[in-house]
C-alpha cells in the first residue's frame, strides 16, 4: 500500500517532472524536424535545432531548468565511501537532488516521527512477548505437567531466537527492503504464536516459541538502521531515546499483562494468543502506514523511473552499478561474515557485548527472580507480575531526561565546530557515554538495595523503590552504548550492533533457566548481592571507554581512523 503512494510522490517530483516535459518537448521537436525535413521545407530545417539528447549535459539550459536532471552535487560511491562523482561528470548517475521528496531526511518532522514510533511498536510487541509467559509459569507448568524451571525453558529459548536471526535480518533487511522485512516476519512471528497457544506439549510449546523469537528479531536488526534513514545524528540523539524507551518498556509489562490474564478466565494460552492479535493488527498498520526509508531502494525506483521516462537504460544508482562489478551473493556472505569477525577483533564490541549481556541477564533474570522474590510478601500471580511497573517507573524518569540528554550533545556539536572551525563537525564517540557513566552506577545500588530490604518486616515499597532505580540504570547504559557504537562505527555500525544481539540474547536466555537455582541454592539475599558484584565489575567499562575510546578506535579495521597524540 505504501509503496503505490510512495510511487505517486515520486511522480510529482520536480526533478522526474521537468525531465518528463523536457523529453516530451524533445520527441515534439524531433517530429516536427523530421515532418519538415520530409516536406523538404529548407526554412525551418534552417532554424531548427540539433535534437537534444537527454541527459548529456551539453544542451543549454532553458526556462530555469537544469541540462541534467539531477543538479550537480557530491555523489557518494557507495564502494568506497568517498565522493567520487558529481552529477555533471557522469548525469546518468541517479542520487537525490537537494529537496528530494522521496529522500526521507527531507520528510517533514511529523512523518519522520510516525515512521519512528510505528517501528518502536515492534520493538515494544516484541519485548512484551519475551517476557508475557514469564508471569504465566505456574499455570502453565501445572496444565502441562512439567516443573516451573522447565516451562522457563520457552521463554529461553524466544529469546535465543532473537540473537540467532540477528545476523540473517540485518543484510536482508539493507538489500530488500526494510519495510517488507518488518511486515513478512511480523505476520510470520504472529503465525508461531498461535501455534504456540495450541501447543499440547512443552516440547512443541519450545519450538514454536523459538521460532517466533526469530521472526521477531527484526526491529533488533534492523530499527537502528531506519532511524539512521529518517533522522540526522542530532536529530538520532532524541529518536532513539525514544525507541529505546518502548523497545525496554515492552519486558516491563509484559508480566503484569501475563499475571492478570493467566489467572483470568482466560488461562495463560492466552498470553500467546493477545501476542498473536497485536502482531497482526500491528503488521496491518505497517502495510498501510509505513513507507520504506532504505536510501539505496528509494534510489532504484527513481532510476527506473528516469529509464522509464526517457527510454534511456544508462540511468542507474552507484549501487546498481556496484552490484554488476561485486556478485550479490559476495555481498551478502560478507554481510554475514562481518559480526563475526568484530566479535573477536573488535575492543569495543567485545566489551560492550559484556556489559549490555550483563544488564540483561539481571532484566531477564528478574522474570524469574520477582516471582521467587516477591512471594515473601505472599502476593497472588496478578500481583506478582503488577511489581514489573516499579521498573517501568523508572524507564518513564528517564525518559523524562530525554530533552537535556538530546541539548546536551547539541552543547557538545556546538563546541565541536568551535573547536575544528568545521560548521559540520559532531561531537567525538565517547560524548555519548557520559549518561553511562552516571546510570552504571544505578545497577549495583538497586540490586544491593532490593537484597537487603527483600524481608516479610520492611515494607513492600522499598523493594519496589529498588527496582525504580533500576529502570533508570538499564535504559541509560542502553542509550548510551547503543549510541557510542553508532557514532564509532558508522557504515559497519549495524554489524556491531548485531553482535550485541548475537550475545546478549542467548546469554539472558540462559540467565532464565540459571537464575531460580541459584536463588534456591544462596537465597534471595545473597543472590541478588552476588549479582550486584557482577554489575559493580562491568560498571567500569563506560568510564574507560570515555577515556581511552579514540586509542581504541585507532586500532580498529571497521571504525574511520581517529588520530590519537
Amino acid at each position: 500500500m505504501q509503496t503505490y503512494f510512495q510511487h505517486k510522490v515520486l511522480l510529482q517530483d520536480p526533478t522526474l517532472r521537468a525531465l518528463r516535459e523536457r523529453h516530451s518537448a524533445d520527441k515534439t521537436t524531433t517530429g516536427r524536424l523530421t515532418m519538415a525535413h520530409d516536406k523538404g521545407d529548407k526554412v525551418a530545417s534552417t532554424e531548427s535545432s540539433t535534437p537534444t539528447v537527454v541527459g548529456d549535459g551539453s544542451e543549454e539550459r532553458d526556462a530555469g531548468l537544469p541540462s541534467s536532471p539531477l543538479d550537480p552535487e557530491v555523489i557518494k560511491d557507495e564502494k568506497s565511501g568517498a565522493g567520487a562523482r558529481t552529477a555533471s561528470e557522469d548525469p546518468f548517475l541517479v542520487d537525490f537532488p537537494p529537496g528530494a521528496i522521496d529522500n526521507p531526511q527531507n520528510w517533514s518532522f511529523a512523518k519522520k516521527a510516525a515512521c519512528t514510533f510505528l517501528v518502536a511498536q515492534i520493538a515494544f510487541v516484541v519485548g512484551v512477548g519475551g517476557s508475557i509467559n514469564s508471569a504465566a509459569s505456574e499455570q502453565a507448568a501445572a496444565d502441562l505437567g512439567v516443573s516451573t524451571e522447565l516451562i522457563s525453558l520457552e521463554t529461553a529459548l524466544f529469546l535465543s531466537g532473537f540473537g540467532v536471526a540477528s545476523p540473517l535480518f540485518g543484510p536482508i533487511g539493507e538489500l530488500a527492503g526494510r519495510s517488507p522485512v518488518y511486515i513478512i516476519t511480523l505476520v510470520i512471528y504472529a503465525v508461531f504464536e498461535i501455534g504456540a497457544g495450541f501447543a499440547p506439549n512443552i516440547a512443541s510449546r519450545c519450538v514454536l516459541r523459538f521460532l517466533a523469537g526469530f521472526w521477531g528479531s527484526t526491529p533488533l536488526a534492523n530499527a537502528g538502521g531506519t532511524l539512521a534513514d529518517l533522522w540526522n545524528a542530532r536529530e538520532r540523539t532524541l529518536a532513539f531515546c525514544m525507541f529505546s524507551f518502548c523497545g525496554f518498556l515492552g519486558p516491563a509489562l509484559g508480566p503484569v499483562i501475563g499475571g492478570f490474564t493467566a489467572q483470568s478466565y482466560l488461562g495463560y494460552r492466552w498470553c500467546d494468543f493477545i501476542q498473536a492479535i497485536w502482531g497482526g493488527a500491528l503488521a496491518l498498520l505497517l502495510t498501510l502506514f509505513l513507507p520504506e526509508t532504505l536510501a539505496p531502494v528509494l534510489l532504484k525506483r527513481r532510476a527506473a523511473e528516469m529509464r522509464k521516462i526517457t527510454g534511456d537504460s544508462r540511468y542507474e544508482t552507484s549501487l546498481e552499478r556496484a552490484r554488476k562489478a561485486v556478485p550479490f551473493r559476495a555481498v551478502f556472505i560478507d554481510a554475514i561474515q562481518r559480526p563475526f569477525k568484530m566479535m573477536v577483533l573488535e575492543p569495543i564490541v567485545i566489551f560492550f557485548s559484556l556489559y549490555m549481556s550483563m544488564v540483561y541477564i539481571i532484566l531477564f533474570g528478574d522474570l524469574v527472580a520477582f516471582p521467587i522474590v516477591f512471594s515473601t510478601w505472599e502476593l497472588d500471580t496478578g500481583m506478582r507480575g503488577l511489581c514489573f511497573l516499579s521498573i517501568a517507573v523508572g524507564l518513564f524518569i528517564i525518559a523524562a531526561l530525554f530533552p537535556f540528554i538530546y541539548q546536551d550533545y547539541v552543547k557538545g556539536e556546538k563546541l565541536a565546530r568551535e573547536r575544528t572551525g568545521n560548521p559540520n563537525a559532531v561531537p567525538e564517540p565517547e560524548s555519548r557515554l557520559r549518561l553511562a557513566m552516571v546510570g552504571t552506577w544505578l545497577v549495583p545500588i538497586s540490586l544491593f538495595w532490593f537484597a537487603w530490604t527483600a524481608y516479610r518486616s520492611v515494607s513492600i515499597w522499598a523493594a519496589l523503590a529498588s527496582q525504580v532505580v533500576f529502570g533508570i540504570g538499564i535504559l541509560s547504559c542502553f542509550i548510551s552504548s547503543y549510541q557510542y557504537i553508532i557514532d564509532s562505527y558508522l557504515a559497519t555500525a549495524s554489524s556491531a550492533l548485531s553482535v550485541l544481539t548475537i550475545v546478549r540474547y542467548p546469554i539472558s536466555g540462559g540467565a532464565v533457566m540459571f537464575m531460580q537455582p541459584m536463588f534456591d541454592r544462596l537465597g534471595n539475599h545473597w543472590a541478588l548481592t552476588l549479582l550486584g558484584f557482577l554489575s559493580l565489575l562491568i560498571s567500569l567499562i563506560p568510564w574507560v571507554f570515555y577515556f581511552g575510546g579514540p586509542k581504541f578506535r585507532s586500532w580498529s579495521r571497521y571504525t574511520p581512523k581517529v588520530q590519537v597524540s
